[in-house]
C-alpha cells in the first residue's frame, strides 16, 4: 500500500485514478491481506493501531476521562469499532478503567480524589451517595476508587459500619465531644433517633461511642432496645429513681401494670420485669403482672369456696385495673396449679362454683320433678318407654326380616313346582291366583319389613325436664346475689342432668304406680273389648263385600284405604288392649303409631308378639282377606271370640251406616263432599252393599254407577262432579296466581274470579237437585226395576 502510495506521488506516468486505488483496497480488504476501517464519510481509511493510538490520544487531552459516543464524533469512526478497541485498552493496561461507556485513567481518578479531599477538609464528611450525584460514576467504583486512596492522597477515613460515609478525624473527635456532652446532660429518659434528628448525629458513630463511653464508665446510664428506632437511654440517676418508684408500687399492690411502667419511660416492660425480679414469683398475664400474695390470695378465696360449698368471682377481689382476660389467666393458671377441677367448675370466666353448690342447685328441682312425672305418667303411659324398647325392637325386626326371607324363598319354590301343574287338572287356574297372590304378600312383606326396620332404628328423643328460660328463672328466685351471666351457664350446664334425673324420677314413679294405673287406664273389659273388635270385624267385611263389586285396580285403592283407616283402628285396639297388661296404655288408642306398635311389641312375650307382628306388617299391604286371616289368629291369641254377624244383623249394619251417611248429607253444604256423601250412598241403595271409600275413588263409583240408576241421575251426577272439579281447579289457580306478579296476572285473575263465581252459583243451585237423589230415593234399584 506505501508503494502504491509512493508510485503515485513521484510518476505521474504510473500514476493510477481514484477508482483503481479503490479496487485495488477493497480486494485487498476481502482477501484479508490488508487490515483498515473505513471512515463514517467514507473518503478515507484507518488502521486498528491508529484508531488505539488517537483514543489514548484524545483521552489523555480530555483530562484522562473521555466517553465513547464523543470519541465517534472526533474519529469519524463506527462506534463498533471504537468499543471493541476502548475494551482492549482497558484490559491491556491496567492504569485505564472502561466504566459505564467511558475510559478513565489513574490520573483523573487521582484528581477526583483531590477534590474530594478538599470537599472533606471542608465539611468534615461526604457521602459516597453525594459524590455519585455529583461524578456520575456508580457507587462501588468510587467507594473502591476512593478507599484506595485513603490516607494518600484523601485525609480520612471511612465509616466502618457504613462505606457510604467518608469523614475526617477532626469531624470524629468533634462529634465524640458533642455526644459525650449531650449524653452527660441528660437526666430522663430520651428516644436516641430524636437526638440523631435534631443534632444530625453520624448514627454508628454514635452507638460507637455511646458504647465505649458507657463500657469504661464515663457516661452513667443504658441504652435499652439496641441499635433500633425505638432505642431509648435512659441514665442512672433515672433508672434509680423508676427503680425505686417500681419496686414501691410492687410491694404496696403486688402487681405491675405494663401501661403504667410504658408511660414511666420503660419501652419494654415485660423484659424490665424478668430482669428486675429474676428471683421473685411472678405470674405474667395479659396487660400485668402479679406477684405471690395476689395469688396466694385468690387460691385461699377458691379454696374457701370449694371447702364450703359455695361459689367465688375473682374479678372484686383484683384491682380495678384488671382486665376480665386476665381476671380469666389467672384463675385458669390458679386452678391447674391446685388441681381442683373435679370438685369445682369455672362459669363466666371468673366464677368459681363447687360441684357441692352445683348439687344444692339440683335439689331445688326434686320437688318439682316429682310433681311433673306423677303428671306425665298419669297422662301417657307411652312416655316412659327407654332406649332399651327401641334396641329389642330392632332385634325383633332383624329376625322377622330372616325368618321371612325364608319363607319367602320356600313360596317361591313351591311356585315354581306347582307352574309345572297348572294344566294338570281342574284346579290348575285356582292354583295359578295363589301363586300370584303370593307373590304380592311377599312384596308387601319386604315393604312393611322395611318400615319396620327403619322405625325402629330411629334414635328415641331425650325427655326435657325444663327449658332453659325457666331453670333460669327459678335460680334467679332462690339464689340471691349471683351475677346474670352466672344464672345463664349454671343454667345451661344444669339441663343435662336434670332431664337425666327427671328421666328416673319419672320411670321410678311409672315404676311404683304401675299396677293401679293398669288398672285404672282400662277403660274396657274383655267382653266390652270383644264387642267392639267384634264390631270392627264385621264391617271391614261388609266394606270388602262392597268393594269387591269394582274392578281390580279399583278394588286395590279401595282396600288400601281400608287397611290405612278402619284396619289400624282395630290394630290399635288389639296393641293398646295388650299394652295393658304391660302398663303402657294410653288413653285414646287412635294416637298409637306404628312407631309406637314397635315399642309394644318389643315388651311382648314371644307367643304374642308373632301374631300381632304379623297383623302390624298387614297394616302395609293391599290384600283384606289377608288381613282378616291374620286378625282372627290375634283374636284367638288375646282371648277374644269374633261374632260372625248374621243376615239380619247386617241389614240392621248396613241401614245405621246409610242413615248416618244422610245425617251428614243433611248437615252439610260443601259441593265436593255433597258428591262423595251421594255417590256412596247411590251405591249402597243399588248394590245393598256398604262401601268406604276416599274421595279421589269418587269418579270410578260414578262410572259404576252408571247402569245402576236412571239416566237422568247419572247424567246430573257427571254435571255436578264437572262443576265440582272446575271449582277445585280454579281455587288452586287462585292460590297460585297470589304469587304472581299483580300487574302482569289483572286480566287473568278478573276472569278466573268471574269463572269460579259462575260455577259457584251453578253448585248453589244443583245441591238440592243432587241430595234430593238419596234424600228422596226409590226403595228400589233400576236392575231391581
Amino acid at each position: 500500500l506505501l508503494l502504491i502510495l509512493v508510485l503515485q506521488i513521484l510518476f505521474n506516468l504510473c500514476r493510477l485514478s481514484e477508482r483503481n486505488c479503490v479496487e485495488i483496497v477493497a480486494k485487498l480488504i476481502a482477501e484479508k491481506q490488508l487490515d483498515v476501517v473505513h471512515t463514517l464519510d467514507g473518503k478515507e481509511y484507518i488502521t486498528p493501531a491508529q484508531i488505539a493510538r488517537e483514543i489514548r490520544d484524545e483521552l489523555y487531552i480530555n483530562g484522562g476521562r473521555i466517553n465513547i459516543v464523543d470519541l465517534q464524533h472526533i474519529l469519524n469512526v463506527d462506534l463498533t469499532h471504537i468499543e471493541s478497541k476502548a475494551s482492549d485498552i482497558a484490559k491491556s493496561d491496567s492504569s485505564i478503567q472502561f466504566v459505564l461507556g467511558q475510559l478513565i485513567n489513574e490520573t483523573y481518578l487521582d484528581q477526583m480524589a483531590e477534590e474530594v479531599n478538599d470537599r472533606l477538609q471542608e465539611a468534615g464528611q461526604v457521602t459516597i451517595a453525594e459524590l455519585c450525584k455529583l461524578y456520575d460514576l456508580p457507587a462501588d467504583f468510587l467507594t473502591e476508587a476512593l478507599s484506595e486512596r485513603l490516607g494518600r492522597i484523601i485525609n480520612g477515613q471511612m465509616d466502618t459500619y457504613d462505606r457510604g460515609v467518608i469523614f475526617t478525624d477532626a469531624f470524629v473527635a468533634q462529634h465524640k465531644a458533642r455526644i459525650r456532652g449531650l449524653f452527660s446532660a441528660i437526666t430522663r429518659p430520651t428516644p436516641i433517633s430524636s437526638l440523631i434528628t435534631q443534632y444530625k448525629f453520624q448514627e454508628h458513630l454514635l452507638y460507637s461511642f455511646l458504647e465505649e463511653f458507657i463500657s469504661s464508665g464515663r457516661l452513667n446510664g443504658a441504652v435499652i432496645g439496641g441499635r433500633q428506632d425505638k432505642a431509648v437511654y435512659i441514665p442512672d440517676i433515672y433508672s434509680r429513681t423508676q427503680n425505686n418508684w417500681v419496686d414501691s408500687f410492687f410491694k404496696q399492690n403486688g402487681y405491675l401494670e405494663f401501661d403504667t411502667l410504658c408511660r414511666l419511660g420503660i419501652p419494654d416492660p415485660m423484659n424490665y420485669i424478668k430482669k428486675r425480679y429474676k428471683t421473685a414469683s411472678m405470674t405474667t398475664l395479659k396487660a400485668v403482672c402479679v406477684g405471690r400474695t395476689i395469688v396466694d390470695q385468690v387460691e385461699a378465696s377458691v379454696e374457701e369456696a370449694i371447702r364450703s360449698g359455695t361459689w367465688v368471682d375473682i374479678q372484686p377481689l383484683l384491682p380495678t385495673s384488671f382486665s376480665e382476660e386476665d381476671a380469666s389467666i389467672l384463675l385458669q393458671q390458679v386452678m391447674r396449679t391446685m388441681q381442683k377441677h373435679s370438685a369445682s367448675r369455672t362459669f363466666g370466666d371468673t366464677i368459681v362454683v363447687s360441684e357441692q353448690f352445683i348439687s344444692s342447685c339440683v335439689s331445688l328441682f326434686e320437688q318439682m320433678m316429682q310433681h311433673k312425672a306423677e303428671k306425665e305418667v298419669q297422662n301417657n303411659h307411652a312416655h316412659v318407654l327407654t332406649e332399651e324398647d327401641l334396641k329389642q325392637a330392632a332385634i325383633i325386626a332383624e329376625s322377622m326380616i330372616c325368618v321371612k326371607k325364608d319363607k319367602r324363598e320356600d313360596r317361591k319354590k313351591k311356585a315354581l313346582e306347582g307352574a309345572g301343574s297348572i294344566r294338570a287338572g281342574g284346579g290348575g287356574n285356582a292354583r295359578e291366583i295363589r301363586t300370584r297372590k303370593t307373590k304380592k304378600k311377599g312384596k308387601r312383606d319386604e315393604d312393611s319389613d322395611e318400615e319396620m326396620s327403619t322405625t325402629s332404628k330411629q334414635k328415641q328423643k331425650e325427655i326435657i325436664f325444663m327449658a332453659q328460660e325457666e331453670i333460669e328463672d327459678i335460680l334467679r328466685n332462690r339464689l340471691e346475689d349471683c351475677p346474670e351471666e352466672m344464672i345463664c351457664e349454671l343454667a345451661e350446664h344444669l339441663m343435662r342432668p336434670l332431664s337425666k334425673s327427671y328421666q328416673e324420677v319419672l320411670h321410678s314413679v311409672f315404676m311404683s304406680t304401675a299396677t293401679s294405673a293398669a288398672g285404672a287406664n282400662r277403660k274396657k273389659t274383655v267382653k266390652e273389648l270383644q264387642e267392639e273388635v267384634s264390631n270392627f270385624h264385621n264391617n271391614i267385611r261388609l266394606f270388602e263385600k262392597g268393594a269387591k263389586l269394582f274392578p281390580d285396580d279399583t278394588h286395590v285403592q279401595l282396600g288400601k284405604h281400608l287397611l290405612k283407616t278402619i284396619c289400624t283402628d282395630i290394630s290399635n285396639l288389639l296393641f293398646n288392649f295388650l299394652a295393658g297388661d304391660l302398663m303402657m296404655a294410653v288413653e285414646t288408642y287412635t294416637t298409637i303409631t306404628a312407631e309406637l306398635r314397635l315399642k309394644i311389641l318389643a315388651k311382648l312375650p314371644e307367643e304374642t308378639r308373632g301374631p300381632l307382628s304379623k297383623l302390624h306388617n298387614a297394616l302395609s299391604g293391599k290384600n283384606i282377606e289377608e288381613f282378616l286371616t291374620i286378625l282372627d289368629g290375634v283374636a284367638e291369641v288375646c282371648g277374644i271370640m269374633l261374632k260372625k254377624g248374621d243376615k239380619k244383623k247386617e241389614r240392621q249394619v248396613i241401614f245405621q251406616h246409610r242413615q248416618a251417611l244422610l245425617e251428614q248429607v243433611k248437615a252439610t253444604e260443601e259441593p265436593a263432599l255433597v258428591l262423595h256423601l251421594t255417590s256412596v250412598l247411590l251405591f249402597q241403595l243399588s248394590t245393598h252393599n256398604m262401601l268406604h271409600a276416599p274421595g279421589r275413588c269418587v269418579p270410578q263409583i260414578i262410572t259404576f254407577l252408571m247402569t245402576k240408576i236412571p239416566e237422568d241421575q247419572y247424567k246430573l251426577l257427571l254435571k255436578y262432579q264437572g262443576l265440582v272439579v272446575k271449582q277445585l281447579v280454579g281455587q288452586q289457580k287462585k292460590g297460585g296466581q297470589a304469587d304472581d306478579d299483580p300487574g302482569e296476572c289483572n286480566s287473568i285473575e278478573k276472569e278466573s274470579e268471574y269463572d269460579v263465581e259462575t260455577v259457584r252459583k251453578e253448585l248453589q243451585e244443583l245441591t238440592p237437585f243432587v241430595k234430593d237423589l238419596v234424600l228422596k230415593s226409590r226403595k228400589t234399584s233400576l236392575t231391581e226395576e
